[in-house]
């Protein structure tokens, strides 16, 4: 691998938000499914409420279980499903639930995404470091135009961000000491779990992440090193 002057190899990005819109995504999946269903309802709420919750579900379990999960985030959208549509009192989709969760391997890219991860490239390993499935972020990229090094899905290990060994996993995978790559993210916990397992840090704003509302993530953590207002300006920051 090629030294920068940055002491830095490789970077590895969280995906859903980070790189992919699924805000605009899933709501532009249940617009369609309520079309096709007959039915109206809030889309923008339930979109927030489903992301919430799926995140809330991974959470848990991976507490629960030392970080582990049996369950891909394909089942995880299903079951999170039911309780969003719940939680909203909105009957009538049953029968676009496969469609629906079908819908997030369908998520557009931040405008950014592809001119600047294809620039990072030319002088780093770039990889997808996510929790969701590897056919869903294969998918979308490829509807894109993205190209990967490499997707790391925490589904191939059933070790999920935020445990330790997963961030752990990630720097093995790419024979780099956790030090030489940097975990770009718009997440600060998932910015604080990769800093304290040696990783370097990159923080990419994403305020439009949750619809315009207000992102859980306004200003970035203290550990992180870069800044960015998008990826391109990651790119101008690393010199690329």
């Amino acid at each position: 691998m090629t030294t920068t002057d940055f002491g830095v190899d490789c970077l590895a990005f969280d995906t859903g938000g980070t790189v992919f819109d699924w805000h605009s995504g899933v709501l532009e999946s249940f617009r369609r499914a309520g079309v096709n269903a007959g039915v109206t309802a809030d889309w923008a709420a339930l979109t927030k409420t489903w992301r919430k919750l799926s995140t809330d579900y991974v959470k848990r379990l991976t507490i629960e279980n030392d970080g582990q999960m049996d369950q891909d985030m394909d089942d995880v959208l299903h079951a999170t499903l039911k309780d969003t549509l719940s939680a909203h009192g909105v009957r009538g989709l049953e029968d676009e639930a496969d469609s629906l969760v079908h819908g997030w391997r369908t998520l557009p890219p931040w405008p950014d995404a592809v001119e600047g991860l294809a620039r990072l490239r030319t002088r780093f390993v770039v990889v997808s470091f996510t929790i969701l499935r590897t056919a869903l972020v294969i998918e979308a990229s490829r509807r894109a135009g993205i190209q990967w090094d490499a997707v790391f899905s925490c589904e191939m290990t059933g070790l999920y961000k935020t445990a330790p060994a997963s961030y752990r996993n990630t720097a093995r995978w790419l024979d780099a000491p956790p030090d030489r790559v940097i975990l770009a993210t718009a997440h600060n916990n998932d910015l604080t779990a990769a800093h304290a397992n040696g990783f370097r840090t990159a923080f990419i704003r994403r305020p439009a992440e949750w619809g315009g509302d207000q992102h859980p993530d306004p200003q970035p953590a203290k550990e992180a090193e870069w800044i960015a207002d998008d990826i391109v300006h990651l790119a101008d920051l690393l010199g690329v």
